[in-house]
């Protein structure tokens, strides 16, 4: 995307409230900050498994509406 110059015009999110949006974000810093894959002991991705088990744990609304960002962010849930 930032390839096509899309960065510089903005990235459309349709229907994505700012509420998703912050999720979407958090969920975002907390998967790179936490060590790659091959760097990481068993506990610490058990910690992430927790923390993403609990990331979901929102009244319906909102996880439905996760649900539906998820085309513009296929990495998410």
């Amino acid at each position: 995307m930032i390839e096509d110059n899309c960065a510089d015009n903005g990235i459309l999110l349709p229907n994505v409230t700012s509420k998703i949006l912050s999720k979407v974000i958090e969920y975002c810093k907390k998967h790179v900050e936490t060590p790659k894959l091959d760097e990481r002991a068993t506990i610490v991705d058990d910690e992430l498994k927790a923390w993403d088990a609990d990331f979901v744990k929102v009244d319906q609304a909102t996880l439905f509406d996760l649900i539906l960002v998820n085309p513009c962010f296929p990495y998410l849930l």
